[in-house]
């Protein structure tokens, strides 16, 4: 039993090795065949996908990383009991077992850690409302022509056009945004 441990420990710990430095480069797939998909971030194969169906949960739980932890702490925790001592093979395949159990189990939670600190990068234009900004590009009055405004919308300085009920707004005036009109184009007053 103990050429098995070794043989786990090795291969296990080699593939999970191999893993983190393709991470590191940017070349590390999330699942077996992934690599051709190497710069994609929409996605993280360990996850699942997002429906939460129970073949998600399966698929979620089983990929290349969970599988190679389970293997490399399989293969350690049967060595390590074999040198504490315990000379009785069903429980060092149990201790074995659990180990590498746990060891999946830590590499399912910290990917879904992971998924949680991902964000879109997409600025939401709706968060400009209520803020102030500066104004770019002179702003026509009555609404009869858009200038530009810069607005910091989600720690992202943005340029927006910009319209006015009322007199023109010269370039560098500091406004409020009052509403979205359309698309990239909001209302604006002077403050």
């Amino acid at each position: 039993m103990h050429l098995v441990y070794l043989i786990a420990a090795a291969v296990g710990c080699t593939v999970l090795a191999v893993q983190v430095v393709l991470q590191l480069i940017g070349l590390g797939g999330d699942e077996v065949g992934d690599f051709d998909h190497a710069g994609d971030v929409d996605h993280v194969g360990d996850i699942g996908d997002a429906d939460g169906g129970e073949s998600n949960l399966f698929f979620g739980v089983l990929s290349l990383k969970t599988l190679t932890a389970f293997i490399a702490f399989f293969g350690l925790a049967g060595l390590a009991a074999g040198r504490l001592g315990i000379t009785n093979q069903g429980l060092t395949v149990l201790l074995a077992g659990v180990a590498g159990i746990c060891a999946g189990a830590v590499v399912v939670v910290l990917m879904r850690l992971l998924v949680g600190l991902q964000s879109s990068g997409t600025a939401r234009l709706e968060d400009a409302v209520g803020r102030t900004a500066k104004v770019y590009l002179v702003v026509p009055g009555q609404m009869k022509g858009r200038g530009k405004i810069t607005v910091d919308v989600g720690g992202r300085e943005m340029e927006l056009s910009a319209v006015t009920p009322g007199e023109e707004i010269p370039t560098g005036a500091m406004v409020e945004v009052t509403r979205r009109v359309e698309g990239e184009t909001f209302e604006i007053i002077r403050v």
